[in-house]
C-alpha cells in the first residue's frame, strides 16, 4: 500500500492543480490508503478506534504519510471538522478532533447507511423529534413542570440530596397545566417563545416588554421581577426521599460548573470529565428567498432532485443546507410564499464567557453573528449563488420580506442566532478526551444518572444519534432495557 501511494504521488502530483476530477480521485485514493495503513500500523483492528484518540485526525493522517497539501487539507477532511464544529474555542486555525472518534463515525456513515448517508427531516427537529417524545411521555403519565430553572444540584456523601429551583413565571388564573406546543398546519410544534396567553398577564407583559429570554444564562428577569413585585422569584427545593429518589441529569456538560459545584468537589472523575470534554459556541442564520435554487445560480442539483448539504465552505459560515422541504410546513401570505430557504452554520470564535450578570452579552454576540451573516452573503455567497451575487455584492431583493424593509434592511426579517448558553454549546471530541467520559451511572453518586451526547456511549461525538444512545444507556442502567444498543461497541 505504501508503494502504491508513492506511485500515486509520483505520477500525478504535478498535474493535480489543473485537473479537478483527477485531484478528487487522488484525494479519495490517498485518504483511503492512508487510513488503512494507519489502522494496521496502530492496531486499530485489534484494539479498537480509541487507541488512536491521542492524535488529532489531521495529525494522525500526517503521521501516516498522507499528502499534506491535497489530502490533509482537503474538503473531505475539513468537511468533517466543519460538520462537527471541531475547532477549539471556535478558532478555525485550531482544528481538533480525536482520530479514532472521527474514523469510527466516518466508517459508520460509509458502511452502515441505509438508503442514503444523510436524511433531511421533514419539519424542524423540535417538531419531528421532541414533540413526539413529549407527547408519548405525557400520555404515559409523566409530570412536566415548565418554567422551573435549576439553580443547583446538591450532593452529600454518595447521593444527590437536594435540587434548588427558581419558579420563573406563574400561570394565568384558571390554567392548571401549561401546554408548551403550538399548532401549525396540523403539526404540533415547539415555539421559539413561551405561549404568553397561558401565563400570568402582568408577568407575560413584562417578559415581552423587556424581551426576556427565560432560557438565557444572562437573563435579568429576576431583577426586573423584584423591581416590579417587591419580592424575589419563588424558590423551590426538591428533597431526596420526598420529591425524588433518582435524578437523571440531562443538561449539557458546560452547565456542570454552574449547577453542580458540590458534585464536582466530591467526584474527581466527574471534575476531570467536566474539564476535558470541551464545548464550543456555534452560530447560524437562515434566509428565505423569492427565487428557486436554480434561479439563484446553483446548477449542481442531480436529476434525482436532492438539494445540497454542503460543508468545507469559507468561514465564518462553512456549512450550508438547502431546506426547501420545510416550506410547506410554514404559513405565509399567498403572495409572499418563499421558493427557497437556506440554513447556514459554523463554529463561533468565542474564547471566554462573562458572569451571568453581564446581561448584554447575548445581544453583543447576536449582533456579531448578524454581521457575520451579512458579510457571508455580501462577500462569499457568489461562489454558490452567482445569479444574485457578485464578488462584494448581493441582491437583497431576493429575500422574502414581510416587514416592508428597504433592500439594504431586508436581512432584518431573516433569522440568526448565537448559540452561547452553557446548555446549548456543541459538545466536542477533542483529542484524548474520550477516555475521561463516564457512563451514565459511573459517577460517585448512587442515585444520579448523567445523560446526553457528552457521556461515554460508543460514538462519543455530538449528534442526535449519540444523545439517543445515551438515553438508552440511562434506561438500561435503571430498568435493564434495552439490553443491546446498536453502535455502542466498535464493529
Amino acid at each position: 500500500m505504501k508503494r502504491l501511494r508513492r506511485w500515486l504521488n509520483k505520477e500525478f502530483s504535478e498535474i493535480l492543480d489543473s485537473n479537478d476530477n483527477l485531484r478528487r480521485l487522488f484525494i479519495s485514493a490517498d485518504l483511503g490508503i492512508t487510513i488503512l495503513i494507519g489502522m494496521l500500523e496502530d492496531r486499530v483492528f485489534s484494539e479498537g478506534f480509541d487507541v488512536i484518540n491521542k492524535y488529532d485526525y489531521q495529525e494522525w493522517l500526517t503521521k501516516h504519510g498522507a499528502n499534506v497539501k491535497y489530502t490533509v487539507e482537503s474538503a473531505p477532511v475539513r468537511g468533517f471538522y466543519d460538520l462537527t464544529f471541531a475547532y477549539e474555542k471556535g478558532d478555525f486555525s485550531k482544528p481538533n478532533i480525536e482520530a479514532g472518534t472521527i474514523l469510527r463515525s466516518m466508517m459508520r456513515i460509509a458502511l452502515n447507511y441505509k438508503g442514503a448517508i444523510m436524511w433531511k427531516m421533514q419539519a424542524g427537529m423540535g417538531d419531528t423529534m421532541f414533540t413526539p417524545y413529549y407527547q408519548v411521555l405525557k400520555a404515559r403519565g409523566v409530570k412536566f413542570e415548565f418554567f422551573n430553572k435549576v439553580e443547583e444540584v446538591i450532593a452529600d456523601s454518595d447521593s444527590i440530596q437536594q435540587i434548588r429551583l427558581t419558579q420563573q413565571v406563574a400561570l394565568k388564573e384558571g390554567v392548571k397545566e401549561y401546554n408548551p406546543l403550538v399548532n401549525v398546519k396540523d403539526l404540533d410544534c415547539w415555539p421559539d417563545r413561551p405561549n404568553y396567553d397561558q401565563l400570568n398577564p402582568v408577568q407575560a407583559a413584562l417578559l415581552q416588554e423587556n424581551k426576556i429570554n427565560l432560557e438565557s444564562f444572562w437573563s435579568n428577569w429576576s431583577e426586573i421581577y423584584k423591581q416590579n413585585f417587591g419580592q424575589s422569584l419563588p424558590q423551590k427545593t426538591l428533597v431526596k426521599g420526598v420529591d425524588f429518589d433518582k435524578v437523571i441529569y440531562g443538561i449539557s456538560i458546560a452547565s456542570l460548573p454552574h449547577l453542580c459545584p458540590t458534585l464536582l468537589a466530591q467526584d474527581p472523575n466527574l471534575q476531570t470529565m467536566s474539564d476535558k470534554v470541551k464545548t464550543v459556541a456555534t452560530q447560524a442564520y437562515q434566509v428565505w428567498g423569492n427565487k428557486s435554487l436554480s434561479d439563484l445560480g446553483w446548477t449542481n442539483t442531480p436529476p434525482s432532485g436532492e438539494e445540497p448539504v454542503l460543508s468545507a465552505f469559507v468561514e465564518p459560515f462553512d456549512t450550508w443546507a438547502s431546506m426547501d422541504q420545510l416550506l410547506d410546513k410554514e404559513t405565509w401570505p399567498a403572495d409572499q410564499e418563499p421558493k427557497n430557504v437556506a440554513y447556514f452554520c459554523s463554529a463561533l470564535p468565542l474564547d471566554s464567557y462573562p458572569p451571568s450578570s453581564d446581561y448584554q452579552f447575548p445581544n453583543v454576540w447576536s449582533e456579531k453573528v448578524k454581521q457575520n451573516a451579512i458579510g457571508n452573503l455580501t462577500n462569499s455567497i457568489h461562489h454558490l449563488w452567482p445569479k444574485v451575487a457578485g464578488d462584494g455584492s448581493f441582491d437583497w431583493n431576493v429575500l422574502v420580506d414581510l416587514d416592508c424593509q428597504s433592500a439594504e434592511n431586508r436581512f432584518n426579517s431573516q433569522f440568526w442566532r448565537a448559540n452561547i448558553d452553557p446548555s446549548e454549546r456543541y459538545v466536542l471530541s477533542v483529542k484524548d478526551s474520550t477516555q475521561h467520559r463516564l457512563d451514565t451511572d459511573k459517577t460517585a453518586f448512587k442515585n444520579l444518572y448523567i445523560t446526553g451526547d457528552w457521556i461515554k456511549i460508543g460514538l462519543n461525538a455530538g449528534c442526535v444519534e449519540a444523545a439517543t444512545m445515551a438515553g438508552m444507556q440511562t434506561s438500561r442502567a435503571i430498568c435493564g432495557h434495552p439490553k443491546i444498543i446498536t453502535g455502542e461497541k466498535d464493529f
